[in-house]
Order: structure tokens, then sequence, then C-alpha cells
């Protein structure tokens, strides 16, 4: 009777560290946002906003990674950062963002040499601005830290970073 009373789901000891792990496993709270995420998230999948505090340095890294795809480039193949995920996350990003502009752009000035260079020139200019807006506002995010997932480039970044 004895043996079955400290038994070792019995001990107090036990039940404390049960329930303090119990109570961990539900989630916590976004700071941002206050979206429910699990404890373990490194970033709230509502909003992208980082939980864990990154430094300074690779937040100014990360955005420098938005400058062209060759600056992501180069910070894809530095040792320092094979190991930063946020790092790698934007960089590939940046590398892909600015990959698919760049054909899209050489391939525009190819066909408006053939026909319709005014719609060329225009849809050019269109895009342009896009990509302004959109550069402007990743470089912002990246120095703020959070992880702004683009639809398509962003899901391929996770998965190479």
């Amino acid at each position: 009777m004895a043996a079955e009373l400290y038994s070792h789901e019995n001990r107090p000891q036990d039940r404390a560290a049960d329930a303090s792990v119990n109570s961990a496993r539900p989630g916590v709270s976004c700071p941002q946002c206050e979206t429910t995420m699990p404890a373990n998230a490194a970033f709230c999948p509502g909003c992208g906003w980082s939980i864990a505090p990154i430094p300074s340095a690779d937040r100014a890294i990360a955005a420098a990674a938005y400058l062209t795809w060759v600056a992501g480039a180069v910070i894809l193949f530095l040792p320092a950062f094979h190991k930063q995920r946020f790092v790698r996350f934007h960089a590939w990003q940046s590398v892909f963002l600015w990959g698919v502009f760049s054909v899209l752009t050489i391939a525009a000035l190819l066909l408006s040499n053939l026909a319709a260079a005014m719609v060329f020139l225009v849809l050019g200019i269109l895009a342009s601005l896009a990509m302004l807006f959109l550069w402007i506002v990743l470089t912002v995010k990246a120095w703020q830290g959070e992880r702004f997932e683009l639809p398509l480039f962003g899901s391929l970044a996770e998965r190479l970073g």
C-alpha cells in the first residue's frame, strides 16, 4: 500500500512537473496580433512576427539581401549565415523575386522589339513600380524582424532556408 502511494505518478514533485508541462502545451499568444500558436513556434503563423528577438545585425543583413539578387546569393554562400534561418529565408526569397523579375524584364525587352512596343513600355513601367513597392515592403519587414512570405516564393524559401 505504501508503494502505491509513492509510485511514480503519485509523488508530489512529479505532479508539479506534470502540471507545468501540461500548462505549457496549449500554446502562447503572439505579442503582435495575439494569435494562439504552439509553444515552440519561432514565428507567429498569423502575422509572421518573430517570437524570439532577432539580433539587429541579422535583421540588417536580411534587409540588405533585398538590394539585388547578387546580394542575396552572396549571403547564401557565406558560411557565417548557414545556420541563421531568418537571414537565409530572406536571402532565398530575394534571389527568387529578383530572378523572376529579371527574366520577365528580359522577355519583355525581347518581345517589345518584335511588336507592341508601347504596350510593353506601359507594362514595364507598372511592373517596375510594383517591384519598387514590393522591394520597400520586404526590406522594411526584414529590418523589423518579421518573416513576410510572398505567396509562391515564401514557401520555396522556407524549404531551402
